[in-house]
C-alpha cells in the first residue's frame, strides 16, 4: 500500500515531537543529582528584624560540653556523629544520635554534654537576631572543656514577618553529580565541608567551593552546583525557607535521584492541539486530492 506524501511529512513531523514529549526536553538528560544523608526543617515565626543566619559545625571530644545555657535565636540540629547528652532544664535528658534532629526554641535553657568515649559532631542552622548572642552560659559554675567549631558560615539577611521553616541540609555530591540551572524559595548560607564543588551563577564568574569556604545565596538567585571532580564532595546549607514556598526549583533538566515537580516541557500545553492540528491536515489533504482525481476521472 503506498502511503500518500503528506501523511509521511506529518508522520515524520510528529514522531520528533513525541519523542520530546516523552522525555520532557529535547536536550540531554542531567547528572545524578545529590543524596541528602542529613536534614532538619523547624517552623518558626520571624519578626521583621535583621538577623544572622548561621551554619556551626559542633564537635565534642569525650567529657566536653556546654554548661547550662540558652541561644538567642532559634536553632535546627541534626546529629552528625557520635553520642550527644541533652539536659533540658525543663524536660527529660535524651541523645542525640547521627540523623536525630532537635529543635531549639529561642531561650530555651539546656546542656550538651559528651558522655561517651567517642567523639560527637552536631550540626546546627540558627537565625540570630542582630542584637542576641549566639549562646549564653548560665552555669558560670560548672567548669568542662568546651566544643570546637571546625566549619561555620554566617549570612546578614533582613527577613519580613511571617511564619518559616529554618532549613538544616547536608548535601553529598558524587563526582558527576550536579544540580542543574535553579533557584531557592528562600535566603542560603551554603559551607564547604569536604572535596570540591564547582558553582555556575547566572551572569557571573564560576567559582569553586572548597573546605571551609561560605557562599550566600539571595532567594531567587540562579546558578547550578555540579561536581566536576573525580572525589565526593559535601556541603552544608542553612536556609530561612518562607512558609508555602519550594526549596528548590529546577529550571532545565530533571536530574536522576531528585524527586520529580513537574513538568519543564513548554511544549506540554499545546502538543495535543498540534497533532490533531496535522492530522486533519493529513485527512484533508489525502480527500481534496481524492476529489480532484474523481472529478479528472
Amino acid at each position: 500500500m503506498k502511503i500518500p506524501r503528506t501523511l509521511a511529512v506529518i508522520a515524520a513531523l510528529l514522531v520528533p515531537l513525541m519523542a520530546i514529549s516523552a522525555t520532557g526536553s529535547a536536550t540531554m538528560a542531567a547528572g545524578p543529582g545529590p543524596t541528602v544523608p542529613f536534614q532538619d526543617s523547624y517552623p518558626i515565626s520571624v519578626e521583621a528584624g535583621d538577623y544572622d543566619l548561621l551554619y556551626l559545625v559542633l564537635d565534642f571530644a569525650p567529657g566536653a560540653g556546654i554548661p547550662l545555657h540558652y541561644h538567642g535565636g532559634p536553632a535546627a540540629v541534626v546529629g552528625m556523629e557520635g553520642e550527644l547528652t541533652l539536659r533540658p532544664h525543663d524536660g527529660p535528658e535524651r541523645k542525640l544520635m547521627p540523623t536525630d534532629v532537635v529543635n531549639e526554641k529561642a531561650g530555651a535553657h539546656h546542656v550538651m554534654l559528651n558522655t561517651s568515649s567517642a567523639n560527637a559532631r552536631i550540626l546546627a542552622v540558627i537565625l540570630l537576631p542582630k542584637d542576641k548572642e549566639v549562646t549564653t552560659v548560665v552555669d558560670t559554675e560548672t567548669k568542662m572543656p568546651g566544643p570546637t567549631v571546625p566549619f561555620q558560615g554566617s549570612y546578614p539577611i533582613t527577613a519580613i514577618a511571617g511564619e518559616y521553616d529554618l532549613v538544616n541540609l547536608v548535601l553529598d555530591f558524587a563526582p558527576g553529580a550536579e544540580i542543574p540551572l535553579h533557584f531557592h524559595g528562600g535566603p542560603a548560607v551554603v559551607v564547604g565541608m569536604d572535596g570540591q564543588l564547582t558553582l555556575r551563577p547566572q551572569g557571573a564568574a564560576e567559582k569553586k567551593l572548597n573546605s571551609g569556604d561560605v557562599v550566600q545565596e539571595k532567594a531567587g538567585a540562579i546558578h547550578q552546583m555540579i561536581n566536576t571532580s573525580n572525589t565526593n564532595a559535601r556541603i552544608l546549607a542553612g536556609v530561612l525557607l518562607p512558609k508555602g514556598v519550594e526549596l528548590t526549583t529546577l529550571l532545565g533538566t530533571q536530574p536522576a535521584g531528585m524527586p520529580t515537580t513537574g513538568s519543564n516541557n513548554a511544549l506540554d500545553p499545546v502538543l495535543p492541539v498540534l497533532i490533531v492540528s496535522l492530522l486533519f491536515l493529513g485527512v484533508g489533504g489525502g480527500a481534496y486530492r481524492m476529489a480532484n482525481r474523481n472529478r479528472r476521472s
